[in-house]
């Protein structure tokens, strides 16, 4: 400690030298910070976080092995070798990590907490995130929003950063956010650069495989189309890449294919999951699946795949474009999951979330559309077509609980697809599940399957769930409902007699045919029925999955009962008896795609700290003296990887609860 300092806090910025202070401001004094500062000296480059929010990406004075930023064996805290630059600190908590943390993981980081710095943060695949809370176009996440003709020009002055108050538009479900407007005239000139800092992928030259993400308000101010991105030129001198157009979005012949839930005039949560490589953009409004869209795609197609930056809201030929008030905007490596889209939702005034739940669910199917549209994977498929004269379809009545005559769930009404109990072996549905041969075998051995669904008999005997053995349903069927149980053959019926008919039920069971002992694990309502191992076994034709299996069909043609499903869920692997039981008991909502987070709870004397999964920010925190009394108390909310408060009894209960 013989000469100057190296990092230091000045003017409520921290850094050191020319250059080195750049920043918002944040780092107040008198006031608990968080603060982080990620080094990579081989690119250059130190990037700075006050409180989750982004300062500065640093370059000035930096270097391979440079004196000042490269750490020897130890380095000194708070020490300053010219004797004239300290103050007085508190310190609650200092961490050291090897590697330079990402953006996205430096915000979730967050302000400070009492319980200190987490040392678990959770993988993120976000690039650049962009949130206009600033007011300007600094990101979030990334490298900053550039104005495509430059500061002070076209692009700018067509460009205001407020709130939804100060521009007279909606709240985002009731809450002010800070959003940008982009004007809606024709010129050339306006447009945003993204550079989104992901390398190129899917074995091309070009980023193939991404996602890009809106919290957006489209204003159409005249007729047609309204572009949401530019790739294909980097000066935008062609049509846009990726349009809104007449409540849906895409590009040109079979682009625009979607439910028409992208209206104008109202806030959408809008993403695009691009993989090139396999030709494929899956494409989700608002958590509500709209299309895989296959037209015109292809690895490197200048259309759909990146170069070192796309521009946002930029159409070359100068005649589609809108009004647009912006939000969130995010942009990921690599292809989002249909179960990670459907678990964006809707937009929020905080923005889109860095981080999704983890979810195993490859099809799922609620019927809320009144067809057989997947919520997530592939469309289920009537068994003999969709034809005017197809059977199934002619058996398959869409409503809801009350139009159809049958009970609410838990007092709600629901949306639901009800089939006709005939004996017919044409009756049934396709579902392509997408889960690869797994446990060790050529077929489909370790998978869950779930539903939501009421039995209503029509004569005695067993009633098939599921055909699993005959892709034409030629034979008997593989999973059935009889007496109040379910499953298949001499002892596969044991349970508790929790599935009643004409009463809603949960449904779930796990297969591990590629276990030491291969079983099925059998829940009803989240309560254990069996752990069923007669008649298993790796790649047994009548447990085990092809590359489709079939609803509610029966090739016997003798064993069928009017069914009436609210949700329908598939997962690869199986599912342990806690998440099993987690499931519960039926929702009009359906089946939910992600699990309960887990927490982890560290008693430090008086103080309790809680863990969380960054996904569970923003949910409310509840404690209860007993797990039977219902008396769950509100605490505060999630708003870090870490929540703390003091602790009050030698026993409590605590709780998460999404809002």
């Amino acid at each position: 400690n013989t000469d100057d300092g190296d990092l230091f806090w000045q003017g409520s910025n921290f850094g050191q030298g020319g250059g080195g202070y750049n920043g918002t401001g944040q780092f107040t004094p008198n006031a608990w910070h968080r603060i982080v500062a990620a080094y990579d000296e081989a690119a250059g480059v130190v990037t700075k976080y006050v409180d989750g929010i982004k300062q500065d990406d640093w370059t000035a004075n930096q270097g391979l092995d440079n004196p000042r930023r490269a750490l020897q064996q130890y380095a000194i805290l708070f020490a300053d070798g010219d004797n004239d630059e300290r103050a007085e600190m508190y310190v609650n908590s200092v961490q050291i990590r090897e590697g330079k943390l990402s953006d996205a993981e430096m915000v979730l980081l967050g302000g400070p907490d009492a319980g200190g710095i987490p040392s678990d943060i959770d993988a993120v695949s976000v690039a650049g995130q962009w949130d206009f809370d600033a007011g300007n176009l600094a990101a979030t996440v990334g490298k900053p929003l550039e104005y495509l003709d430059g500061a002070n020009g076209v692009a700018q002055g067509a460009t205001a950063f407020g709130t939804t108050t100060s521009f007279g538009i909606p709240d985002i479900n009731g809450q002010v956010a800070n959003v940008m407007q982009v004007s809606g005239d024709l010129n050339t000139k306006i447009g945003y650069k993204m550079f989104h800092g992901i390398a190129p992928n899917g074995g091309g030259t070009l980023v193939n495989q991404y996602t890009i993400i809106f919290d957006i308000y489209v204003v159409p101010v005249r007729g047609g189309a309204a572009s949401l991105l530019q790739i294909s030129s980097l000066g935008n001198t062609d049509d846009g890449d990726l349009f809104w157009q007449g409540s849906n979005f895409g590009q040109g012949g079979g682009g625009y294919n979607g439910t028409g839930a992208f209206t104008p005039n109202a806030w959408h949560r809008v993403a695009a999951a691009y993989d090139e490589a396999a030709g494929v953009v899956t494409k989700y409004v608002d958590g509500i699946k709209q299309d895989d869209w296959t037209a015109n795609q292809g690895l490197d197609n200048p259309r759909r795949a990146l170069q070192q930056y796309a521009i946002l809201f930029a159409d070359g030929d100068n005649d589609e474009r809108a009004q647009m008030y912006v939000n969130s905007v995010q942009i990921r490596a690599g292809k989002l999951s249909d179960a990670q889209l459907a678990l964006l939702g809707g937009p929020s005034a905080s923005g889109i979330p860095l981080v999704l739940p983890a979810s195993t669910v490859t099809g799922q199917w609620d019927f809320n559309t009144g067809t057989l549209a997947a919520t997530i994977g592939k469309p289920l498929e009537y068994l003999d077509g969709d034809t005017a004269d197809g059977i199934a379809k002619a058996a398959t009545t869409f409503g809801s609980t009350t139009t159809l005559g049958v009970d609410d769930i838990d007092g709600e009404p629901a949306n639901v697809l009800q089939v006709t109990g005939d004996l017919n072996t044409k009756i049934g549905y396709k579902m392509f599940h997408g889960i690869a041969p797994n446990g060790g075998g050529i077929r489909v051995n370790e998978y869950t399957l779930i539903m939501d669904v009421l039995v209503h008999p029509v004569r005695g005997g067993a009633a098939s769930l599921l055909q699993s053995s005959s892709l034409g349903n030629t034979d008997d069927g593989d999973l059935f409902w009889q007496g109040n149980n379910f499953g298949q053959g001499g002892g596969g019926y044991n349970g508790t007699g929790a599935f009643t008919p004409n009463v809603w039920h949960r449904v779930a069971i796990s297969y591990d045919e590629g276990a030491k002992v291969p079983h099925a694990l059998k829940y009803v309502d989240g309560i254990y029925q069996d752990d069923w191992t007669a008649n298993q076994g790796l790649d047994a034709p009548r447990r085990t999955l092809d590359t489709y299996a079939i609803l509610f069909a029966d090739g016997d043609n003798d064993e069928r009962a009017q069914i009436t499903a609210n949700s329908i869920q598939i997962r690869s692997g199986t599912m342990s008896k806690a998440d099993l039981a987690a499931l519960g008991k039926p929702t009009a909502a359906g089946i939910p795609i992600a699990l309960p987070p887990s927490v982890k709870a560290i008693r430090h004397g008086d103080l309790v700290t809680f863990q969380v999964p960054a996904w569970a920010i923003g949910y409310a925190v509840e404690t209860a003296t007993s797990l039977t009394s219902g008396d769950w108390q509100p605490v505060g909310t999630v708003a870090a990887l870490t929540y703390s408060l003091p602790a009050q009894d030698a026993q409590r209960f605590f709780r998460l609860r999404k809002p």
